[in-house]
């Protein structure tokens, strides 16, 4: 780690291997035999992973149930040993891994704070100067003098976040345990996590909830059973993950996935595939669309003429407004083969890829209770105001065919189109009152009688 002191966290051909024995008793006949014969079979829940993160950078650990999340978070804690490879950390790491590690269940939760503060290096001074603070932050009143058996899974976290975070660590590692606080505690969590980060804290942050991973990572890492499935920056990565997630929904309907690669100017080559392929993921810049294909969206972006079926109308691919204005939304909805139950939206993404606004056709029957026959196609148009303040947003467009709208247990994606063109807002002359999305102003002020203190 000397050769770049700026480098937090290294990580090369790092595994970590098992043994998995069918019966018990199998262990002692493999340690009898002395290698002779092998009664077990090899696990590898990480292989071959590696990635660098610099100090400051925050980094999102994203993949599905056993993935290799925890076992890669636990590796660079140290409190798993690698099977091959190596793990290179430089600072102090504070880390809320599985619910109450580190934590004497016996002991009251002010002795767990002194004692974990302690282990993360606090001095018998500082833990006595931060212990208000802590006590304060976690916020579980007289429960702090009982033993933390007695403790819900929400006060656990509270009690095990509000000690990482006091300790001022340079690595703080998070690996699901917010997920098990209320809404409040959530927010104050990803308020405290965001100030850190400004302070330079590099963060490893593990969590099912994307849009959180799209709000404070700059990079993700994605793994699928044990690998590497992608690495990058988040806007990237987190977009390839959820064009695999169209792809498993459409799957688990029993329809044949499919993805269109982009390989030039107006040319779209239709590719069939169960899965995304490594080799596709290395192109994962030139993925802009997928879906069962049944459907296709096309002549997408902002239209800047009123009406819709006004002649000689401009789609345009980028476009500035000011907040306050009306906004349209076009695309052209081309059916390749007969469906119904069709429902096309939209959504408005941030620069942190965060859909922040977005509607659907469901509530118009000429498109929903329609059966749509091959060739047909139709145009919609979407109009809203603006209410996101200054920045750029990215257009998401997609078509589903969906039975159910109460459970979305059916829905089949025929076409989900990412980044088809940019909106740009300009600055507002008057003080904005949100960082996303700020309906129009609509107050009533009204006289009422004088008052006394009496009444």
């Amino acid at each position: 780690m000397s050769a770049n002191s700026q480098l937090a966290i290294r990580a090369q051909g790092l595994g970590k291997h098992y043994h998995i024995y069918v019966k018990p008793h199998h262990r002692l006949l493999q340690t009898l035999w002395r290698g002779k014969r092998q009664f077990y079979r090899d696990f590898h829940a990480l292989e071959n992973i590696n990635f660098e993160l610099m100090q400051g950078q925050t980094l999102g650990v994203i993949g599905r149930n056993g993935a290799g999340k925890s076992t890669l978070l636990q590796l660079i804690c140290g409190t798993l040993a690698p099977t091959a490879g190596n793990i290179e950390v430089q600072g102090r790491i504070a880390a809320l891994l599985e619910l109450g590690t580190g934590f004497n269940p016996e002991f009251s939760g002010r002795e767990n704070v002194a004692i974990n503060a302690a282990i993360l290096g606090l001095s018998e001074a500082q833990i006595d100067q931060r212990m208000d603070a802590i006590l304060a932050f976690a916020d579980i009143g007289e429960f702090i003098e009982q033993p933390v058996k007695t403790y819900s899974s929400g006060m656990y976290v509270r009690l095990a976040f509000a000690v990482a975070i006091h300790v001022e660590p340079d690595i703080l590692v998070v690996d699901e345990a917010l997920a098990v606080g209320d809404a409040f505690f959530q927010a104050k969590c990803m308020t405290q996590m965001k100030k850190m980060l400004d302070a330079g804290t590099t963060l490893l942050f593990t969590s099912h909830d994307v849009g959180a991973i799209k709000a404070i990572c700059q990079q993700v890492l994605w793994l699928e059973q044990g690998k590497m499935r992608a690495f990058g920056q988040t806007s990237a990565i987190t977009r390839q993950y959820a064009q695999e997630w169209v792809l498993q929904a459409n799957a688990a309907q029993g329809v044949v996935a499919e993805t269109v690669l982009e390989t030039g100017p107006g040319s779209l080559e239709h590719v069939a595939t169960p899965n995304l392929s490594e080799v596709e993921l290395e192109t994962a810049a030139r993925l802009q669309t997928v879906g069962t294909g049944a459907v296709r969206l096309s002549d997408m972006g902002w239209v800047v003429s009123d009406g819709l079926e006004t002649v000689g109308e401009q789609i345009l691919s980028e476009q500035l407004v000011q907040w306050g204005e009306t906004l349209h939304i076009n695309a052209r909805v081309n059916i390749q083969k007969p469906c119904d139950h069709l429902i096309v939206s939209y959504h408005l993404k941030n620069r942190q890829n965060q859909h922040v606004i977005g509607s659907h056709t469901y509530s118009h029957p000429q498109v929903y209770d329609r059966q749509w026959q091959t060739g047909d196609s139709f145009q919609v148009r979407f109009t809203a105001p603006v209410v996101v303040h200054e920045g750029q947003y990215a257009l998401t467009m997609l078509v589903t065919s969906i039975s159910d709208m109460v459970r979305y247990t059916d829905a089949v994606f025929h076409d989900w189109v990412d980044d088809v063109a940019i909106l740009t807002v300009a600055p507002r002359p008057l003080y904005p009152l949100s960082d996303m999305v700020e309906v129009e102003n609509m107050v009533q002020v009204k006289s009422l009688p004088s008052f006394t203190e009496n009444q």
